[in-house]
């Protein structure tokens, strides 16, 4: 098994809550495409079964590319914060909730972003892969701007069949 904790600084696509439905597929077909993948999540548990080879829910067609990017070393894991390299895409693959009266609660995004402020470097860009309510890039471009960030942002929607993401990346444009 590959040694995890040492990231590479040539990271192309890191993506933030990677571990989950929507991310894992995205780094695998990324992988597979030659790239090499940095999946940062805080379940250090799902992290964990990816590492030892295994998939952490039920996704078609994923095993054996989960097996082929653990052996060529293009994935890399972490849920270590300082794992990120500051280079690359950064794809955030979490969601953005709504309250009682179905307005956006932008603090799980500020949250996520602020965290990974320090590590990010001005022109790299962000994609969201998520569902997000309208208008969420460009409070995203705003907020990383209050910052003193200048980061593109670019939004791609995830809408893809929970188990069937290998074969939906591969066949419906994405991004």
């Amino acid at each position: 098994m590959p040694d995890f904790s040492k990231i590479p600084d040539d990271i192309d696509v890191t993506i933030i809550g990677g571990a989950g439905h929507v991310g894992l597929p995205l780094a695998l077909v990324l992988a597979d495409e030659g790239l090499k993948v940095l999946i940062y999540d805080i379940n250090s548990q799902s992290l964990n079964t990816i590492a030892s080879g295994k998939l952490p829910h039920l996704e078609y067609d994923a095993q054996p590319l989960l097996e082929q990017a653990l052996a060529n070393g293009r994935l890399f894991l972490t849920s270590d914060i300082g794992g990120l390299t500051g280079s690359g895409v950064v794809v955030i693959t979490i969601g953005t909730p709504v309250d009682e009266f179905l307005n956006p609660v932008h603090k799980a995004i500020r949250d996520c972003v602020d965290e990974l402020l320090p590590r990010l470097a001005d022109g790299q860009l962000i994609v969201l892969r998520s569902t997000v309510y309208p208008g969420t890039t460009d409070w995203l471009e705003r907020h990383l701007e209050s910052k003193g960030k200048k980061m593109k942002v670019a939004f791609c929607p995830e809408r893809v069949v929970q188990g069937h993401a290998i074969r939906e990346l591969r066949e419906i444009p994405q991004i």
